[in-house]
């Protein structure tokens, strides 16, 4: 498969560098860090960041702002990676992604930042840029070391995370 995954030693041999993957949602948010080992990548830290839609909006973008803050400060990644915002039939949902895009770039600040569009992601990581979620879960899983008890809780979020960490390293090399 050309631009994936399989066959992409390259991907990851930058040893130790870090990539913090945000899947970007105003209500759900999932973050990854993920670091580059010697035998592929490993998942570091993985969550989602829940929002009520009752809060008011600066407060449900500081509670994501902190968060991320927080897992900036305490991985130190080198690079930060994002979704870029799909806009489809819900415009008001798709404007609550942009401005958690807004602060996921105002927090890569002095790093280097990627972004990727969704059916990107779901090509690196499956090979089919219009692969559903459980074909991207499972793959995510088998492309990363981590926790297992860990991985068979994160959120589709979470795991959107990881494979937009792990997209930040595929493109390394390209």
């Amino acid at each position: 498969m050309t631009g994936g995954p399989r066959g992409r030693r390259g991907a990851v041999e930058r040893v130790g560098a870090r990539v913090l993957g945000v899947d970007p949602g105003l209500s759900a948010t999932g973050y990854a860090v993920v670091e580059g080992r010697e035998r592929g990548c490993s998942v570091i830290a993985a969550g989602t960041i829940r929002t009520h839609p009752k809060m008011v909006l600066p407060e449900r973008l500081g509670r994501i702002h902190d968060v991320l803050s927080a897992a900036i400060v305490a991985h130190d990644p080198q690079t930060v990676a994002v979704e870029d915002v799909f806009l489809a039939r819900n415009a008001p949902s798709a404007m609550g992604t942009a401005e958690v895009i807004g602060v996921v770039k105002l927090l890569a600040r002095g790093r280097e930042l990627r972004s990727f569009p969704p059916r990107q992601v779901k090509k690196w990581i499956c090979g089919n840029g219009s692969a559903p979620k459980e074909q991207m879960m499972a793959m995510v899983k088998a492309l990363v070391s981590g926790d297992g008890e860990a991985m068979a809780k994160w959120s589709d979020h979470a795991g959107d995370a990881v494979a937009i960490a792990l997209c930040a390293f595929f493109a390394r090399d390209r």
